[in-house]
């Protein structure tokens, strides 16, 4: 496939979600994506979410603890490494079938919009890598040992949200450079721009929160019907 190819809106979507991590922000001795929200698993939550889109056709979650949950049809379970990108490497070894489309979601984020995932795969289709991000408000500092070093543009900066979605081969070809080259990154998108992709960033949305702390929690369990519309 060429670089400037598109694909077809209804290209094969393989979702990864990286689930290996301790979440020891929110406190306990469970990790945080395990934690009950409304009855279920934040990350029970995110997976349904996803196994219920028809644009979807295989999930696989990348977990360091053997998951008390049942996996719906088209998701399966893999064991995660000590970091998001060796869990998301290791997800997409396992993953079976043929996809054209890949997207990779935090597992803490369950309010994601469908409409905004579908306009990410297809924004993703047709240039290589997209993903979501809301404006920053705050005044960004960069500070190196306890002072001010420098004051970033703020009308340039985002914050980045997942899903985060990329043409297969684009994906593929990023996180082995990143292996060959002994580079880490947080997130894939600024991995793949790293490597000269072309990555858009799209509107992202308030509700796309991750729950990190136990005041995110408790929002979210408190508007949960609100922020689970589609």
């Amino acid at each position: 496939m060429s670089a400037h190819s598109v694909l077809s809106p209804q290209s094969s979507v393989l979702v990864i979600i990286p689930a290996a991590g301790s979440g020891s922000r929110l406190g306990g001795e469970i990790p945080k994506q395990f934690r009950m929200l409304s009855g279920a698993p934040i990350l029970q939550r995110v997976i349904d979410r996803f196994a219920g889109d028809p644009r979807v056709a295989h999930v696989v979650i990348a977990v360091a603890v053997p998951a008390d949950m049942k996996p719906a049809e088209r998701v399966r379970f893999v064991a995660g490494g000590a970091t998001r990108q060796e869990s998301v490497i290791r997800a997409l070894a396992a993953a079976e079938g043929e996809f054209d489309l890949v997207a990779v979601h935090d597992a803490v984020r369950p309010f994601f919009k469908t409409t905004t995932f579908h306009a990410l795969l297809d924004a993703a289709a047709e240039h290589g890598a997209a993903f979501p991000a809301m404006a920053v408000t705050d005044t960004i500092h960069i500070a190196r040992d306890g002072r001010l070093v420098s004051t970033p543009e703020r009308a340039q900066l985002v914050a980045a949200q997942t899903p985060q979605c990329f043409r297969m081969a684009i994906l593929r070809d990023v996180l082995e450079k990143a292996q060959r080259d002994g580079v880490g990154g947080t997130d894939e998108a600024g991995l793949a721009a790293r490597y000269g992709y072309d990555v858009r960033v799209l509107p992202g949305d308030a509700a796309n929160f991750k729950i990190t702390r136990a005041e995110d929690l408790a929002y979210a369990e408190s508007h949960f019907e609100e922020l689970s519309a589609p």
